[in-house]
């Protein structure tokens, strides 16, 4: 029997979803000497109030930098990703690392009720919004009773460029211009790589393929998935991502 159009379609996009991942995983630790992200990792890590022994699910987790950020608390974080190169790279920084392959879109391979905290940064605009909830409902379940979900994703007005000129700013103050323009002149095969990746995905934002946060969104899926003492939505990544904070 032919196998439906649909079905080949799905595995299609599957397919190509992935393959753009992987490419996009082998420049992304670019993004750890930009210091709008470096204060990201930061206030995602300090929001989660990783405490020493604390089971943490990282929920798309890429290349490890927030598990890396996690485990210096003391906690125990697991990398849940369906990139196998991004595991690797995971590995290859943190050869002790607790790695996961797997896919947000299906139901969670965890008990009920056994992790401290979930995180996940910038992962749930990539998911289908007609099953946005039903994750964060799996988040829920997943979580003990007072466990914390953390979760952070740019917005429909997100422009690459916008951080990029934060970082020089907040660079040029560190460092000073000339160590700051050198600096850019030893990464812009780099740079022009994450610019490349950072529009492909507005474009993917555009075309329908992902959905960039809108106002209020994650706080209201948090709240539909019965998520208490809901935090106001803070604006971070040089005001270009949206982090809400919920309690099970």
């Amino acid at each position: 029997m032919n196998q439906p159009v649909s079905s080949i379609l799905a595995v299609a996009l599957t397919a190509d979803n992935k393959s753009f991942w992987e490419k996009y995983f082998r420049t992304y630790d670019i993004l750890n000497e930009a210091i709008p992200y470096q204060k990201l990792m930061q206030s995602l890590t300090e929001a989660s109030e990783a405490q020493k022994g604390d089971l943490i699910l990282d929920a798309g987790s890429g290349t490890g930098n927030l598990c890396i950020r996690l485990r210096g608390k003391g906690s125990k974080p697991i990398g849940f990703d369906f990139s196998e190169k991004a595991l690797e790279i995971h590995r290859t920084k943190d050869r002790d690392a607790n790695v996961i392959l797997g896919n947000l879109t299906h139901t969670l391979p965890f008990p009920d009720n056994v992790f401290d905290k979930v995180v996940s940064n910038n992962v749930l605009y990539t998911i289908n919004k007609n099953i946005r909830l039903k994750l964060i409902k799996e988040f829920h379940r997943i979580l003990k009773l007072n466990g914390k979900l953390v979760i952070a994703n740019v917005h429909n007005k997100f422009d690459p460029l916008v951080i990029f000129i934060d970082h020089f700013r907040l660079s040029i103050q560190l460092k000073g211009i000339s160590r700051t323009v050198i600096d850019l002149q030893n990464k812009a095969l780099a740079i022009g790589k994450m610019f490349y990746y950072s529009y492909r995905l507005i474009g993917k934002d555009r075309n329908g393929k992902y959905a960039f946060m809108e106002e209020d969104e994650q706080r209201s899926l948090l709240l539909q998935a019965g998520f208490r003492n809901i935090h106001d939505t803070i604006k971070n990544y040089s005001n270009q991502s949206y982090m809400d904070i919920g309690i099970k």
